[in-house]
């Protein structure tokens, strides 16, 4: 029989477990300011006078600017804050590379400039290599080029042509030029087809014994042993020839052609020095654009695929999925809230809601952004204009920071600022991620007060082409901004389309690929709006000093404003001590330095001490 002093006891026990609960929600609520973006940056960095112009670092770019090879070239010259001369063709190019010491400059060719006077511009390009210069060759000339050119051969590392074309099993990627380690592009039937999208077909070369091969393609096992291949006769794709005092590199393919091309220009720099010291942005983001749509909409097509309408998806199916997928890799989601995505809606958003997922972003530390407009919109303009009215109606006063523009509204864009470069209807507005675009940069100045931050990764898909440039952005620019495009799952043209395939493959990318790479900070997009501003106003110099037990590298930041992030490669080295800053390794003799000042020091020590017996 129960006594009534166990009865209170148990009431007691009840009463103060429910009051636990209660308060913690009630405190939860009462704490939540929904309503402040702690993301948003106070500190308002503007582009630096001088930030773009010419520094010791040049870069002389010989050949066509219309082949799809200068764009990349450009951009990462305007990254690295060198100075860029075009020429059409090699003896232009060596004529101005020519004008500066073999350290400061870089010749970058498109093979096609080799097709007229082969033999005269490999015999002076070979004499600039051996007299201490570096030559990139971005593409190589034609096959039956180099076939007729011994001077030609000899200046590319090429002892032996074997075939025009030669389709390969599989690509590889050696590790130690690229960050991620080593990674194989197979190209069987086990292969989804659609992830097959970089060309296996090729010219094959074998390179002489003086190269240093990077990445090389394999052929059928059965293949190569008939054949009596060694590795060093399969057809090579990356490799250097070190002539002289100088070397050259070479690409077989198309692989420097788009964002790829900047991580390998570093790999290149790096391989052609005894360390490679660079600003990097150090920011991966992951973007939600069109997410929540506060106006219910697309009815019919939405009962059919989901039996959920917009708001139900959104809240019950959607969010779960995104925050678990987020929580998993690690990530800061950036939502980018969609008012109404449909210009023909006649239904009007339900605002209180907004108030719901900005308390829920706030419990994640997710960050709420705006998307931009409708699909198609026909005046851009007056579609923000009414979002502004009906955030203004509800007496909200979030500060939105980052905004995404579709990119068939992108022609609008100006429409929307003012003089002075900020967006006249929401001036608060920082940033604007958008998808890329023939002639974007990944990275760059909108207006004098705004930045543009690319989309450069489908959350939903990952294929070949994908990797290779998730790999090449992080070492060249230690970034990305992946995409999660709700619009295309709200309003989807098939089932593959649906969340339900898509966010199979979101999870799995997001927490699988980016594990390499743990090194780099997960952002928001208006925490990596800052530090793109840094990224893009700071030139870094460095001078090295021999030390009794390695070497010592002395590091300035021009334009620092509180905070550099910059990428340090060596050779068998292993860095010891830092002054001015904090460092972490991203892999075998790759580091992540964070300068706290504008002058900073690294101490390197080599891996092979000296033994005495």
């Amino acid at each position: 029989m129960l006594s009534r002093r166990n009865l209170v006891m148990m009431l007691t026990m009840f009463g103060v477990v429910l009051v636990l609960f209660l308060s913690t929600a009630v405190l939860r609520e009462y704490f939540n300011d929904y309503d402040v973006n702690h993301a948003a940056q106070e500190e308002l960095i503007l582009p630096a006078a001088g930030a773009s112009a010419a520094g010791g670092q040049q870069v002389v770019y010989a050949g066509a600017q219309d082949t799809g090879l200068y764009e990349p070239v450009a951009e990462w010259a305007e990254y690295r804050k060198m100075a860029l001369h075009e020429a059409m063709d090699v003896q232009t190019g060596l004529d101005r590379a020519g004008q500066y010491d073999h350290q400061d400059v870089l010749l970058l060719l498109d093979g096609d400039a080799l097709e007229q006077d082969t033999r005269q511009s490999a015999e002076a390009l070979t004499a600039y290599v051996q007299d201490g210069g570096t030559v990139i060759f971005c593409s190589l000339p034609s096959y039956e080029t180099i076939q007729s050119c011994e001077a030609l051969r000899l200046l590319l590392g090429i002892q032996q042509l074997r075939s025009p074309s030669v389709e390969v099993l599989e690509y590889w990627l050696y590790q130690g030029f690229l960050l991620g380690g080593d990674v194989c592009y197979p190209y069987d039937e086990l292969q989804p087809p659609r992830n097959l999208d970089i060309e296996n077909v090729l010219p094959w070369y074998d390179i002489s014994a003086g190269t240093k091969t990077y990445m090389v393609g394999y052929l059928p096992a059965q293949e190569q042993q008939a054949m009596g291949l060694n590795r060093e006769d399969l057809p090579a794709v990356v490799w250097r020839n070190s002539l002289g005092d100088g070397c050259v590199f070479a690409v077989n393919g198309d692989f420097m052609r788009g964002e790829s091309a900047l991580g390998f220009l570093d790999a290149m720099v790096y391989e052609s020095r005894s360390y490679a010291l660079y600003a990097v942005v150090n920011a991966q983001n992951l973007c939600v654009t069109g997410f929540p749509d506060l106006t219910v909409e697309n009815e019919d097509q939405m009962a059919r695929m989901y039996v959920f309408n917009t708001r139900q998806l959104c809240r019950d199916v959607l969010w779960p999925s995104l925050v678990a997928a987020s929580r998993e890799g690690g990530w800061k989601l950036s939502a980018f809230v969609s008012l109404k995505q449909s210009a023909g809606s006649g239904k009007e958003p339900e605002m209180d809601d907004l108030i719901s997922y900005l308390k829920y972003f706030n419990e994640e530390d997710a960050e709420a952004c705006l998307a931009l407009g409708r699909m198609d919109d026909p005046n851009l303009r007056l579609s923000v204009t009414q979002d502004r009215q009906a955030l203004d109606a509800i007496g909200l006063n979030y500060a939105f920071s980052g905004a995404w523009l579709r990119s068939e509204n992108a022609g609008q864009l100006p429409g929307l600022l003012q003089p002075d470069g900020t967006m006249e209807v929401f001036p608060s507005i920082r940033t604007v991620v958008s998808e890329p675009a023939p002639g974007q940069r990944v990275l760059s100045w909108l207006t004098g007060q705004m930045t543009r931050q690319s989309v450069t990764m489908d959350g939903y898909r990952y294929t070949y082409q994908d990797d290779l440039r998730l790999r090449s952005l992080q070492t060249a620019l230690g970034y990305s901004n992946v995409q999660a495009d709700i619009f295309r799952v709200l309003w989807l043209e098939n089932s593959e389309d649906s969340w339900e395939k898509v966010s199979e493959t979101l999870a799995s990318v997001i927490a699988t690929y980016w594990k390499p790479f743990a090194a780099f900070d997960k952002t928001t997009i208006s925490e990596s709006d800052r530090r793109v501003r840094l990224f893009l106003n700071q030139r870094v110099t460095s001078q090295e000093s021999r030390l009794p037990q390695g070497r010592q590298i002395s590091i300035q930041v021009e334009n620092f404003a509180g905070d550099a992030w910059l990428m340090l490669r060596t050779h068998g080295e292993t860095l010891q001590t830092m002054e001015g800053g904090t460092w972490t390794q991203i892999e075998e003799d790759a580091y992540l330095l964070h300068l706290t000042r504008e002058n900073a020091a690294v101490g390197l020590q080599s891996k092979l001490q000296p033994h005495y017996s």
